[in-house]
């Protein structure tokens, strides 16, 4: 059988004779524990070729019992052997790899042979990976664990297969291996974030220097330009500003010397890789930098008016620089982004054909893939600049950013489809935020499934789960896989939003008996394992986010167990048991895959959640101003359900607060002199904000004459209907979000709630405030009361 993979992912299936016998004939590779057939290379073997025949060697001969002979191919040698890489026994049988693309592999059993080859420079690697994969049973699941078979007598079917990977970019930020690429070369992953893949390893498809992104600024820095040439800089409010600004893309002295710079940058780029033996950049990023601040002058908004959108200007300077440096330079691309403000694509303009336009998804719900109709956006935004450009990459979100980051959400099951969508529609790569080496759900088997299928979209989803989960978690991945179907149930009923910075409270599917379940079903993967100390820990580490997820969100989750009028003490969950196995897992992963400053950082977050945990009551009373209301129709938000912008408002206990925690926003405080008190004095703005549409639903403020007097009060915002995806924010800086949609599932967006919260202002500052008493803004709970219907 010849499998070949086609243009964007087509894969053809050719049945040889008529019948598909896979084990017909076959070769031995092994037998009694000894090699049956010597490895032999080309003798000119390229740096990633002699990488892949001594990899073939090692791991055949711990399959085996003993490693296979490693020679170089010679006029003479006699009988069948392993080709690896470009040698004229693959060339006489139709395997030459210089027609052979950069990563296209050939796998294939001839007269008593096998040959290993593929194109320059990670093609004839990711042959002899594929093989010890596919056929011999190797499987690298982290950078630090694999499993390899013993196999003392290996024998495989007659092969002829032949493939690529389907997106020609494949990203993650970050592995963390800290491995030069090693790990990324065995799942064929072509870049991994800002870590090098080393020459050996096959390199990357790489991005040349200064950066992949937000590059303005390291191309021409203020310091060294806006002196002499303000003009280069962006015209705003009627002065040429450089302080989280951008350029003044239309002026074309700028173009010149960034024209300039950009072909120095390449050339160094291109000599340093030469002298390193890899292949040289692939990809140069000239984008904006991570603010607002474009540019107004007059020249600039004529492009921009003439287009639409500020996209229409950075593709006019974009394309600008390409038509200048790629006649000298054919082979690179140039790399721009549709993020922020140049989100919305031009009306005219097309993007050059050695420009990559890479698209942000900063606002869909990561446990939907693009086809479902809660991401429409982000589907039609990806359809739109597809008419604009014909090389599209992708900027994904696999993790989630609010604290407390890595509460446990199905995504794994989205990936295929999501790859399989932007295959079909010009994006040729993806590169992906997947941080947190400890702490992200799941992290091992959402990095490894979303491999496979960055590779091959077309490969099931079940089917890759499955292999996964049986390989690294043995006896108890069905129960992992059982739980994590308990998610994506409860979610399809919930529905809830979780884009990339999702607070506590979005996390509603994760109720009690979809927590539960899944606890079940960890404690019967557990049992399935027995004593087997390796699988127990890798189990601990999958079971992490729902351990945190447990406790974090406990008091929801024993609200939800009162309601249903059941015995607080008879609370099905055993809390502490969860907290005491965070502790063990994750202290057992920061000894995996941290060291130095970062395992010590890692160490005091763990000691601080854990205490948190512990200070803060288990259980909270319902508000007594809404006592006696009917049961549903009052929903409670207490502090730890929001999400604070790094912190710089605290989760406290406090005495005073009928549920004994507030949210409390001190002067000086983590912000430092970006949040003063000045800035906070009253009045305090809040409002609504619906994240689906980018609209600013409603505001409103708390006046000094609001303050009724000292101590906790209830303030009225206002009666809304909350439409999916919206969230409250309070004060101008929005540090505190609340996500509200999730809490009402059928009735998001149709009944009006009438939104109240019970706040506290101490110290001076503020009304009726004690000058013994430090300056501070304390928010204890939100609540939202359904309103009376007419």
């Amino acid at each position: 059988m010849s499998v070949v993979t086609g243009w964007r992912g087509t894969l053809l299936a050719l049945v040889v004779a008529g019948v598909w016998a896979p084990w017909a004939s076959g070769l031995t590779l092994g037998a009694g524990g000894q090699p049956r057939l010597a490895i032999r290379t080309a003798a000119a073997a390229s740096l990633p070729e002699q990488t892949a025949a001594a990899e073939l060697r090692d791991y055949l001969g711990r399959v085996i019992g003993v490693a296979p002979a490693l020679e170089a191919e010679a006029p003479g040698q006699a009988g069948p052997a392993i080709y690896v890489g470009p040698t004229a026994f693959a060339a006489a049988h139709g395997l030459d790899g210089a027609g052979m693309g950069a990563e296209e592999w050939a796998i294939k059993t001839v007269e008593g042979s096998l040959i290993l080859a593929g194109g320059r420079p990670r093609g004839v690697l990711y042959a002899v990976y594929r093989f010890l994969e596919d056929e011999v049973g190797v499987h690298w699941w982290t950078p630090w664990e694999e499993t390899v078979p013993r196999s003392p007598d290996l024998a495989v079917g007659d092969l002829d297969r032949r493939g690529r990977p389907v997106l020609a970019y494949r990203d993650i930020y970050m592995l963390y291996g800290r491995d030069v690429g090693r790990f990324a070369a065995r799942n064929r992953l072509n870049r991994e974030g800002d870590a090098r893949i080393e020459a050996r390893w096959g390199g990357g498809r790489d991005y040349g220097p200064p950066y992949h992104v937000h590059t303005f600024y390291l191309y021409l820095p203020p310091a060294q330009y806006f002196k002499t040439n303000p003009e280069f800089f962006s015209l705003v409010d009627g002065r040429r500003q450089a302080e989280r600004h951008q350029l003044c893309l239309s002026n074309p002295a700028l173009r010149d010397l960034f024209a300039q710079k950009l072909r120095e940058t390449i050339e160094a780029a291109e000599a340093k890789a030469r002298e390193a033996g890899g292949p040289p950049p692939a990809v140069y990023s000239l984008s904006q930098n991570d603010w607002n601040g474009q540019c107004q002058c007059e020249a600039c908004q004529a492009i921009v008016e003439r287009e639409g959108s500020e996209a229409g200007l950075m593709l006019d300077f974009v394309n600008d620089m390409a038509s200048r440096v790629t006649p000298d330079h054919p082979d690179i691309h140039l790399d721009t982004l549709a993020y922020m403000y140049t989100q919305e694509p031009p009306r005219q303009i097309k993007a050059h054909d050695r420009v990559i336009v890479r698209l942000c998804d900063t606002h869909s719900n990561a446990t939907f893939p693009i086809t479902h109709p809660a991401n429409r956006a982000f589907h039609d935004f990806l359809l739109s600049w597809g008419a604009v450009a014909k090389n599209l990459r992708i900027w994904d979100y696999a993790v989630t950013y609010a604290p407390p980051l890595g509460l446990p959400y199905p995504s794994e099951d989205t990936y295929g489809e999501d790859y399989r969508f932007y295959a079909e529609h010009n994006v040729e790569g993806v590169f992906t935020e997947l941080e947190y080496p400890i702490l992200a759900d799941v992290r091992d088997l959402k990095v490894w499934v979303m491999i496979k299928q960055l590779e091959d979209p077309s490969r099931p989803y079940a089917e890759v789960a499955e292999v996964f989960a049986k390989g690294f978690y043995g006896a108890g991945g069905p129960h992992v896989l059982s739980a994590r179907r308990l998610l994506r149930e409860s979610q399809d009923r919930r529905q809830s939003t979780i884009a990339m910075s999702p607070g506590p409270a979005a996390f509603a599917f994760l109720d009690l008996d979809t927590v539960r379940g899944s606890q079940e079903a960890f404690d019967r993967a557990d049992a399935a394992v027995g004593d087997d100390e390796v699988l127990r820990r890798r189990l601990r580490h999958a079971r992490l986010s729902l351990d945190r997820a447990t406790y974090l969100r406990q008091r929801d989750l024993r609200r939800e167990w009162a309601a249903r009028g059941q015995d607080a003490a008879a609370f099905p969950l055993d809390v502490n048991a969860a907290a005491a196995r965070v502790r063990t897992a994750w202290s057992e992963q920061v000894a995996m895959r941290l060291d130095g400053s970062r395992a010590e950082r890692s160490r005091r977050d763990l000691d601080a959640e854990l205490r948190r945990f512990s200070e803060l009551p288990s259980s909270v009373a319902p508000p007594s101003r809404f006592a006696g209301r009917p049961a549903g129709s009052v929903i409670d938000f207490t502090a730890d359900m929001t999400r604070n912008w790094k912190d710089i408002v605290e989760v406290v206990k406090d005495p005073d607060a009928e549920s004994g925690m507030a949210n409390r926003l001190s002067f000086p405080n983590r912000g430092g002199d970006k949040h003063p008190l000045e800035k906070y004095l009253l009045p305090m703005p809040w409002g609504l904000y619906e994240q689906a549409t980018k609209a600013f639903r409603v505001s409103a403020t708390i006046k000094p004459e609001d303050v009724p007097g000292s101590g906790y009060h209830w303030y009225r915002f206002g009666t809304h209907a909350i439409p999916a995806s919206t969230y409250l924010h309070v004060f101008w800086s929005w540090i505190i979000q609340l996500d509200l949609d999730n809490a009402l599932m059928a009735d998001s967006g149709t009944v009006p709630y009438t939104l109240w919260a019970r706040i506290k202002f101490t110290g001076p500052a503020f009304p009726h405030g004690r000058a013994e008493d430090a300056n501070a803004i304390w928010i204890e709970r939100v609540v939202l009361e359904r309103a009376e219907q007419p």
